[in-house]
């Protein structure tokens, strides 16, 4: 009996641990549980700074499972997207919460100092994924992949990717909206973006070197029924995220059951992607008949300093329920949120000048009732921090310029404040919310300072201020990026600079002529000469062209009458030439004349006339100090022997345009026919005591009305290469189809088509060949090969060619070259010479030969023949024995991509004589 103890023991211990194998292998099978989760990373901002390393980055793994599984992943392992991974066991739990009875949260946390600067991503992946997914094939059976894209940038060490505080699990139900928010922030105010995914997996299963992919059968949830809403219920479900604000919305769910669905949060920075997150997160979908919550709150706009305090309110369109209100963002502290009844909420904020920044901020509240299937709602709500404006904002005369005054800007983190300008009145009011200075109020920037200057002197660009002019200023502040948030702007202060010097008032073209053309110029009188010492004179300067491509001045005219306000300057070509005047006024202290002072020069207006598509085009430029923007400027045509005004349009600072479609009186354009015109500018100083109306004549400008719209390119076809019914004998050429393309708008009008070909993707276009207009196919014959790209146009009566038709191209795709491996060189001319199989072409544009014996001495080599036909001989023309050669040959084929010409053969051949 007590020889059989050991057998015994030994068999107890067996079976205790086959017991063990057994119980441990179903666990491993059915140990499916990761529902969610997300990785996020942060560079170094360790202390002190001076310590950091750029390349060095801290991630953080969470990990949502499910706690009725037995699987309990207490480490986990990443790869870190550049040939590393952490080592075994991977990084140990740190936290392991229980936030609501079905799931766990885990989180875990990594470092890593990369080699160098670049983008980089980090994996991590786990085979153990939740079980019965819905939208995926065998969910349990695929790998749960999350994936993290940073940019180590040296000159931008700082940064963090977004953040997602709402957990990524909810609970949606049958027939009714489904809305989701991860509340993403980023601590560094970069732009966040938003867009789907199909969940992930990684069909390497391992981390040296993953190959991630999508999920095998995956398809989004809004493709297993279901309609949208809103009531009745109408029109196939969505399933959509904003791409803004990351609001996810499902409308409307059909079935039951568990959903997993992936996003990207990308993180933008100056219009540069640094990054991106994604998020897998699973939704559950339950029948029930409660109903969720409502949120109601519009965005907010504030002036920093502004203590905000606004209530949130959610409703429940089913009573009894009780609600929690939660609210997620970046700033939060030292924004507050506490719920105060069923029903609402208190948001509280003190704002202060370092929240200024263009982005908003983002808070996402959560309602959720407490019914057996819980409803959320999710709304973000958008708070904009700005500046406020610069205060004591004046504007006063100094010298020939303008001096601006302001107090000191006192909002902490702003670095410039932009200095505006407009010439004439201003009616901009800076409205909250509207921040910095639009486009669309009419200034110009100017100037810059920093922060703390409180002062600027602005005496004019590119030929100084207009004397007379009112002239409006503001500014505001700015911040740096990447922030970069601005102020309001300060409320304009408008200034009228003297008219005490002659100004310019009339520009105007009376006779158009290349020899003797006229110019009426006007000008106004000082309004102030005390102090002036007599004589006082006029002096008019005439230069050609407009201001900014003059000749040298010309002295025109002088009068010591200042009454004497007006000159017809003549002999000029007015019909070639612009002309630019300036006046200056003089006077004569100690006898000797002084100039005064020099107003801003004025030109004239310059009209040119060209025919384009079934229209004539109108453009005319000037140069002048008044402003020729407030009114409308007139069109005059010639109708028999008199000008008519056809039209009037608006005007730029500088420049107008017309197109005279042949409207006016339903009259069209008649081909072939001479068109005149001149054009009349309206302009106006912004200074009540200077004339309210200054009109400018243009020189007339005459066209030839013609054709000169091209017709519209045919669409063209290539016929396809067969290489079945290919054989050496049957011709090399290639045949073009086209459809003209005559549909209105394009013209009928079609004088000939042009086929042009160019025969590698490096070459040029050639014309090779012309049809006439009812011929619309070309064979392109006596080719070397298929190779090739053809494009068409087509011409019309008055020679306009149109653009290329689109391009078609053939490849010689039928490549076929056979060498033989016996061939017998004796004369009797069969099978004489050793070239390529001439069953199919071949294409061979050159092909440099070499023959080696069994020693791999060269025999022979030649190029000189594209098809070998080597007879047996050496180098110098002696036969060799018979035996076995062995050859290799560089072969250059026709092709279309030269990168894919070349191909090197190798091989034997066996001559018998």
């Amino acid at each position: 009996m007590q020889t059989n103890l050991p057998s015994k023991t030994v068999i107890a211990v067996f079976c205790f641990l086959l017991l063990v194998c057994c119980l441990s292998f179903p666990i491993h099978v059915q140990a499916t549980h990761i529902r969610a989760g997300e990785i996020t990373a942060k560079s170094d901002t360790t202390l002190p700074v001076a310590n950091r390393n750029p390349l060095r980055y801290f991630f953080k793994l969470v990990q949502y499972a499910d706690s009725r599984s037995p699987a309990d992943n207490e480490f986990a392992m990443v790869s870190f997207g550049d040939g590393t991974f952490t080592a075994e066991p991977g990084a140990k739990r740190v936290h392991k919460d229980l936030i609501r009875p079905d799931t766990y949260r885990n989180v875990y946390y990594f470092e890593h100092i990369y080699s160098g600067p670049g983008p980089y991503t980090l994996v991590y992946f786990e085979v153990n994924r939740s079980t019965n997914v819905i939208n995926m094939t065998n969910s349990q059976e695929q790998d749960f992949v999350l994936k993290t894209t940073i940019t180590i940038d040296l000159f931008e060490p700082i940064n963090h990717t977004p953040q997602l505080p709402v957990p990524p699990l909810d609970f949606a139900t049958i027939g009714q909206i489904f809305v989701h928010n991860p509340g993403a922030f980023d601590a560094d105010g970069d732009s966040l973006a938003f867009r789907l995914s199909p969940s992930q997996q990684n069909l390497n299963d391992e981390l040296e070197n993953p190959v991630i992919r999508d999920v095998f059968g995956f398809q989004y949830p809004n493709n297993y029924g279901g309609t949208a809403l809103p009531n009745p219920p109408g029109g196939p479900p969505t399933f959509t995220i904003d791409a803004q604000t990351g609001q996810l919305t499902w409308n409307s769910p059909g079935r039951a059951g568990d959903y997993n669905v992936a996003f990207y949060v990308e993180e933008w920075r100056d219009g540069r992607k640094l990054g991106e997150v994604l998020r897998d997160m699973q939704i559950r979908v339950l029948p029930t008949d409660n109903r969720p919550p409502v949120l109601n709150q519009k965005d907010l706009c504030v002036i920093a300093g502004t203590t905000i305090s606004e209530t949130i309110t959610a409703t429940d369109p089913d009573p009894g329920n009780i609600l929690k209100i939660e609210a997620f963002g970046g700033f939060l502290p030292p924004a507050l949120f506490s719920q105060i009844n069923n029903n609402n909420g208190l948001f509280s904020w003190q704002t202060t000048c370092t929240d200024v920044r263009a982005k908003p901020y983002q808070v996402v509240f959560r309602a959720v009732d407490n019914a057996a299937v819980p409803l959320a709602d999710l709304k973000p709500w958008n708070i904009r921090v700005i500046g406020p404006s610069p205060t004591g904002f004046t504007a006063q005369i100094e010298g020939g310029g303008i001096r601006l005054n302001w107090d000191r800007y006192q909002c902490q983190g702003a670095e410039k404040l932009y200095i505006y300008r407009k010439e004439g009145e201003s009616n901009f009011v800076p409205e909250v919310c509207v921040t910095g200075v639009p486009a669309s109020t009419g200034f110009v920037r100017i100037g810059e300072v920093n922060k703390d200057q409180v002062t600027f002197y602005d005496n004019g660009i590119a030929g100084g201020l207009k004397r007379g002019q009112t002239y409006c200023y503001t500014v505001y502040a700015a911040w740096p990026a990447p922030g970069k948030g601005e102020s309001l702007a300060a409320v304009p202060a408008c200034v009228i600079l003297p008219d005490d010097v002659p100004l310019l008032t009339k520009v105007s073209v009376t006779e158009t002529s290349t020899t003797t053309g006229k110019i009426l110029v006007e000008w106004t009188k000082p309004s102030e000469v005390t102090g002036l010492t007599s004589p006082l004179q006029y002096r008019l300067s005439r230069a050609e062209g407009q201001v900014g491509t003059i000749a040298a001045y010309t002295p025109v005219f002088q009068t010591n009458n200042l009454d004497e306000l007006t000159f017809t300057d003549t002999n000029l070509n007015t019909e070639e030439l612009a002309y630019t005047y300036k006046i200056e006024l003089f006077h004569s202290p100690g006898g000797t004349a002084a100039l005064v002072d020099t107003a801003s020069p004025g030109s004239s207006v310059r009209l040119s006339t060209s025919s384009e598509s079934k229209a004539i085009t109108l453009n005319w430029t000037y140069r002048v100090p008044w402003d020729n923007t407030a009114r409308k400027h007139l069109i005059y045509r010639q109708v028999g022997n008199a000008f008519i005004l056809i039209d009037s349009v608006d005007a730029t600072v500088n420049s107008g345009t017309y197109v005279d479609r042949g409207t006016y009186n339903n009259q069209p354009l008649v081909e072939n026919q001479e068109y005149c015109y001149y054009v009349i500018t309206k302009g106006r100083y912004s200074n009540p005591r200077l004339p309210n109306l200054l009109p400018n004549n243009s020189q007339i400008s005459c066209v030839l009305f013609e054709d000169v719209t091209a017709p519209c390119p045919p669409v063209l076809s290539l016929n396809e290469l067969n290489c079945d019914q290919l054989t050496d004998e049957a011709p090399i050429q290639n045949l073009l189809t086209w459809v003209p393309n005559v549909t209105p708008p394009c013209s009928p009008d079609i004088a000939y088509y042009t086929i042009y070909y160019k025969a590698s993707l490096l070459s040029e276009y050639d014309s090779i060949g012309f049809t006439t207009p009812e011929i619309t196919t070309f064979t392109h014959q006596n080719l070397l090969s298929f190779a090739g790209c053809y494009v068409v146009t087509a011409t019309d009566a008055s020679g306009n060619e149109s653009v290329v038709s689109n391009e078609v191209c053939k490849e010689n795709s039928c490549f076929y070259f056979s060498l033989p491996n016996i061939f017998t060189p004796n004369g009797d001319n069969k099978n004489d010479v050793f070239k390529p199989d001439e069953k199919r072409p071949s294409f061979i544009k050159a092909t440099k030969f070499a023959v080696f014996n069994r020693w791999g001495a060269k025999l022979y080599e030649s190029n000189a023949d594209p098809r070998i036909n080597w007879a047996g001989v050496d180098k110098d023309g002696s036969r060799v024995p018979d035996g076995v050669y062995y050859y290799q040959a560089e072969v250059e084929f026709y092709a279309l991509d030269p990168q894919n010409a070349r191909k090197t053969y190798k091989g034997w051949v066996e001559i018998i004589r």
